[in-house]
């Protein structure tokens, strides 16, 4: 009886060693390789995913901005923001999404409103400029349909965001969006809705390599409203580091950009 005693004790005894006994450094190696090696295979298609997602959010953002042109250009005979930028003798093409100015004074009217439709008294703020302008008129009062959120350079939402409701800027304010602008910077033709989806009105930034929101292509917004995805690999091949500063590398650019917007 004893030496079954004394049995049934050891046994008890192993049975309960094993049950205390943790995972060997070996196990643990085992499975940290496991979840690394899986975390490897899951990683670019989160990413995928994610930016995907973003290209939407994106596509989105530049159809409100749309159907603000729209309400905007309806209430001032067919007319398009003023871009200030277009006005002078050599337009540049990295100012061409500029918000706000910064710098100067400028009318606080560009047209006269039509009398079909009530629109709110405008923001007091005078230096408003491009598209801007929609903001400043309360047909898009949401400052983050002006940004990106692949937006990977300067000038996020996040960092952007107090700049839109200040009495005045001291530095210049910039969206992710590139306006096409009131008129043809090299023809001088007006520029109109009326051309439809003939008419390209908003693309991606395309001030630097940074700028240019999802590296393998760009969305953009035509005159009918429509938003479309447009694949292509060289437009960031061909985009400066840093915003150009010769004569050389803002022709390039501005050839870029005009060539895009004639499409």
């Amino acid at each position: 009886m004893t030496n079954q005693k004394r049995t049934f004790n050891t046994t008890k005894q192993r049975l309960s060693s094993r049950k205390r006994r943790g995972f060997s450094l070996l196990e643990l190696i085992v499975v940290i390789s496991i979840t690394t090696l899986l975390m490897g295979l899951l990683m670019p298609a989160l990413s995928s995913v994610r930016e995907n997602a973003w290209r939407v959010v994106c596509g989105s953002n530049q159809r409100q901005l749309g159907q603000a042109l729209t309400m905007y250009s309806a209430d001032r005979r067919n007319r398009l923001p003023i871009s200030s930028v277009l006005d002078l003798p050599e337009p540049d093409p990295t100012l061409l999404s500029l918000v706000r100015s910064g710098m100067r004074e400028t009318s606080s009217s560009s047209f006269t409103v039509s009398s079909f439709r009530t629109v709110p008294e405008p923001l007091k703020q005078s230096d408003w400029d491009g598209l801007g302008h929609l903001y400043k008129w309360h047909y898009c009062g949401s400052s983050e349909s002006f940004y990106c959120p692949s937006h990977k350079g300067n000038h996020t939402h996040e960092e952007c965001m107090d700049k839109w409701d200040t009495k005045s800027n001291d530095e210049p304010l910039y969206a992710n969006y590139q306006y096409v602008g009131h008129k043809d910077w090299r023809t001088g033709a007006t520029r109109s809705l009326l051309q439809g989806n003939k008419l390209i009105l908003v693309t991606d930034s395309m001030r630097t390599k940074v700028d240019f929101n999802h590296g393998v292509g760009y969305n953009e917004l035509r005159g009918d409203g429509s938003v479309s995805w447009k694949d292509n690999v060289t437009v960031r091949t061909q985009l400066s580091s840093d915003i150009p500063s010769d004569f050389d590398e803002m022709r390039t650019l501005d050839d870029l950009i005009y060539d895009i917007f004639s499409k």
